[in-house]
């Protein structure tokens, strides 16, 4: 087993090398379709600093904006249709964290949020449904955390919000009709009311009716929306944002079907005959809140319509408020079923297990950057400020109201040395209730080989050192039919990661060691592993364009220390490799390629609907089965549209294709998308 794990880590390793020299070698003649076609190129990079390095600069003759998956590279020539946005809070807006809007086609087909950016996940026989990410990715929050990890991608939360600086109105329809009658929306709008005015919504609809649902019981009802403003004074010495959001998620839970065989051996081609294990179960999700920010340049600027400002400037200053609510409600009207393990229900004999979430958020905030810096400019960038949090909870069956009171302190620096080095710090540290003493340290260092404009890549290296109280609900939960309540130790993480970029790729190395790693065991209760866990990854992902053709993949390599506990698939990829021309006398662009996604065998985690949360077992393995999707683009000026065929090769037979234990993945299906956008 291990010369076997051996061989396999060599090959895609000398994999990864290929790559990268690939890529070298084609970004010094990369063909100059690729930036007439749409103006956009994307690249991966890391921006896990605390400074955008690579900002708006209308100077030079060549815009990089960074974004959290990907650098998009515009012309400098400022299109007076350009829409720019950034996200969260307004210390994003200071650092230059800005976003070109996607207007082109690469890719446009993967409508899916879960698949998004190359993301891989194990998921449950239908879209919006729950999820667990194929590669390691641990909760390293500090604080009290009040997300829904499992439904966090068909979920809007504040750090998600965009806020848009455009140039002209804008909006954009988004419409996916796909098999078994699902469909799928988004609608984009914003608008400058008046001077320094804008006001903006962004709506998501996700939805698989319940009678024709992939398999029974399978259906989901999904929606998500905020609203935004924002308000600058003409001098911009004073700003303020402001967001609304709402998530409402309708999910039926069915408990995956419950005779494999049925599947495996196709002895009902009709999925929806194959009896589940769950028949009336439900999960339904509803969180709402808002979100102010206001800052305040603390030097007055030379005159009411000149930003600008003398050599010492002492900054900004920054007060936000953030109020939430969460509502989670499982039901199940047959709660007899041996489905959960025999425990038995110890409140009723039906389920409504109903939790309750109320969160208020203030954080008070300075920075050394006031009006329009570029942050690259300074030497030396700092911020710092104090977070509390009041927390409100009310378990299912219980009456009583905890409350946590909790107070955090941040800051940070940043170094910048010739525009080809840079070095970032941050630090907190939480006083309060139950995540009392949790810290995190991270640091940040890039090295440009050469100018940050002209360079033959880039070198990047990270440090996190976490300890952090285990998720909340680990030490203490009640349903009806699981309670707990734990005394835990704090679990203690160090990430060290490093990457080597160039242009459009990257390709690195992430190492965690990990002492008290909690998580739930094949009891579906939750443990602590006593032992010291080390995981190591190795990862390659980006796109290397060839003349008209392209390959945009993502692959990782992953080995732990405990498979016992952290259960990954060693080898986890997918690759696009597409077609891209203009046609109609370059009117419009063309694009077809075919994707595939894989990952190794494994025991994958096991999903329980009632706690929403993966857990161990040792009965099903999954894996070792490629999925091929073949699709093709059209983009003809604003308007987008798509034609997909995915999984299509389940027509072959080989009915192994499981994304979760009990859950198969979906057959061979049909989607159709289009997109418009405008600018009045």
């Amino acid at each position: 087993m291990n010369l076997m794990a051996n061989i396999t880590a060599n090959r895609l390793i000398l994999l990864i090398i290929a790559l990268l020299y690939a890529s070298l070698s084609i970004a010094q003649g990369t063909d100059s379709l690729e930036m007439k076609q749409d103006t956009v190129s994307i690249a991966i990079i890391d921006t896990s600093s605390l400074i955008n390095h690579n900002h708006v600069d209308s100077s030079s003759s060549v815009d990089t904006i960074t974004t959290s998956q990907k650098t998009i590279i515009k012309d400098s020539n400022v299109d007076s249709l350009s829409v720019l946005y950034f996200k969260g809070d307004i210390q994003n807006l200071k650092l230059n964290r800005l976003y070109y809007i996607d207007t082109n086609t690469y890719n446009f087909q993967k409508f899916d949020p879960l698949y998004e950016n190359n993301r891989m996940y194990s998921t449950l026989s239908n879209i919006g449904q729950a999820s667990n990410n194929l590669v390691f990715s641990p909760t390293l929050t500090t604080s009290y955390n009040t997300k829904l990890l499992t439904f966090t991608n068909y979920m809007y939360h504040n750090e998600k919000v965009k806020y848009y600086k455009q140039y002209v109105p804008y909006s954009e329809l988004h419409y996916v009709l796909a098999a078994n009658r699902e469909q799928n929306f988004n609608v984009v709008f914003n608008r400058s009311l008046f001077t320094g005015f804008t006001f903006g919504l962004d709506f998501a609809l996700n939805y698989s009716p319940s009678a024709s649902s992939p398999y029974k019981r399978n259906g989901i009802n999904e929606q998500r929306v905020f609203f935004t403003s924002q308000y600058y004074t003409k001098d911009k010495r004073y700003g303020i944002i402001a967001n609304f959001l709402h998530n409402r998620l309708d999910v039926e839970e069915n408990g995956g079907i419950k005779y494999d065989s049925l599947f495996e051996q196709n002895l009902e081609s009709d999925r929806r005959i194959i009896p589940v294990n769950l028949n009336n179960a439900k999960n339904f999700i509803k969180q709402s809140g808002f979100f102010i920010e206001q800052y305040f340049n603390i030097q007055k600027p030379k005159s009411a319509n000149n930003n600008s400002y003398g050599k010492i400037d002492p900054g900004s200053v920054s007060y936000s408020f953030r109020f939430k609510r969460n509502r989670y409600l499982y039901t199940d009207d047959e709660s007899d079923t041996t489905f959960y393990y025999n425990h038995n229900n110890m409140y009723d004999s039906t389920t409504f297990d109903s939790l309750t979430q109320i969160q208020y958020e203030n954080i008070i905030k300075w920075s050394n950057i006031g009006y329009n810096d570029n942050p690259e400019d300074k030497i030396f960038f700092v911020f710092a400020g104090v977070k509390h949090n009041h927390i409100e909870q009310i378990l299912p069956y219980d009456s009583i109201r905890s409350t946590i009171n909790q107070l955090t302190t941040f800051g940070g620096v940043a170094f910048n040395f010739g525009r080809s080095f840079h070095l970032s710090g941050d630090i907190n540290y939480v006083f309060g209730d139950y995540n009392q003493g949790d810290f995190s340290v991270n640091a940040m260092l890039r090295q440009y080989l050469g100018t940050e404009s002209k360079n033959f890549g880039s070198l990047n290296f990270s440090l996190n050192l976490i300890n952090r109280s285990p998720n909340w609900y680990f030490a203490n939960y009640q349903s009806n039919f699981y309670k707990w309540n734990n005394s835990l130790n704090k679990e203690k993480y160090l990430v060290l990661s490093g990457s080597y970029n160039i242009k459009q790729f990257k390709a690195g190395l992430k190492f965690f060691t990990i002492d008290n790693y909690t998580y739930l065991n094949d009891s579906i209760r939750p443990q602590q592993l006593s032992k010291t866990e080390t995981m190591m990854q190795i990862f390659a992902e980006g796109t290397i364009p060839i003349k008209k053709f392209g390959i945009n993949t993502r692959v990782v390599y992953q080995t732990t220390s405990q498979p016992n506990v952290i259960r990954t698939p060693q080898i986890t990829g997918v690759m696009d490799i597409y077609f891209r021309t203009h046609i109609f006398k370059k009117a419009a662009v063309l694009q077809t390629g075919f994707q595939l996604m894989y990952f190794s065998e494994y025991y994958a985690d096991a999903y329980m609907p009632e706690l929403r949360m993966f857990y161990i077992q040792n009965n099903q393995k999954i894996g070792n089965y490629p999925y091929l999707d073949v699709y093709l683009t059209l983009m003809v000026k604003r308007v987008r549209i798509f034609v997909k065929m995915s999984h299509l090769n389940s027509y072959l037979g080989d009915y192994r294709y499981y994304m979760a234990p009990s859950y198969p993945a979906r057959d061979a299906r049909f989607s159709f998308g289009a997109s418009w956008r405008f600018h009045d």
